[in-house]
């Protein structure tokens, strides 16, 4: 039995990944003040694939059929021990993968005044940003105190 796949199932989903309502939110209106949220959206995706032989077929790929093990069997029986080779049967495959991030990026604001955008403030990055810029400025100041110590 194979899988097939609905892609309009799939075509639909995709759809609703990639279009606008992802990126901007549904407008908030308030005393006269209309905002729209949008945020910084990220998606990827991937697929994998798959395949096989009838038993007794010949198809199979080389690193399948190791050692001395006839084309079309099972070359992972340890004949020694007294198992038999088992004829190779129909394969299979498939797969599919999503991803997505999202963040704030911030938002359109219609009021009297017109239209502006108001970004949103990462305060994360910020300090993440703060902390490099003082390990930097530590390292640079330690090299600078030992090169000058050496001259002396």
């Amino acid at each position: 039995m194979r899988y097939m796949p609905d892609l309009n199932r799939i075509s639909e989903a995709l759809t609703e990944a990639f279009g606008v309502r992802q990126v901007y939110g549904e407008p908030i209106e308030r005393e006269g003040t209309l905002v729209i949220p949008a945020a910084r959206v990220a998606t990827g995706g991937g697929s994998g694939a798959g395949g096989g032989t009838e038993p007794g077929g010949h198809h199979a790929r080389a690193d399948d059929v190791e050692g001395d093990a006839a084309p079309g069997t099972d070359a992972g029986t340890d004949p020694e021990a007294g198992d038999e080779p088992r004829a190779l049967g129909e394969g299979g495959g498939g797969g599919f993968g999503f991803g997505r991030r999202a963040e704030p990026a911030g938002a359109l604001v219609v009021d009297d005044e017109g239209v502006r955008w108001v970004p949103a403030v990462d305060v994360n990055r910020i300090v993440l940003g703060g902390q490099i810029a003082f390990v930097l400025a530590a390292a640079a100041v330690a090299w600078a105190l030992t090169r000058r110590r050496r001259r002396r």
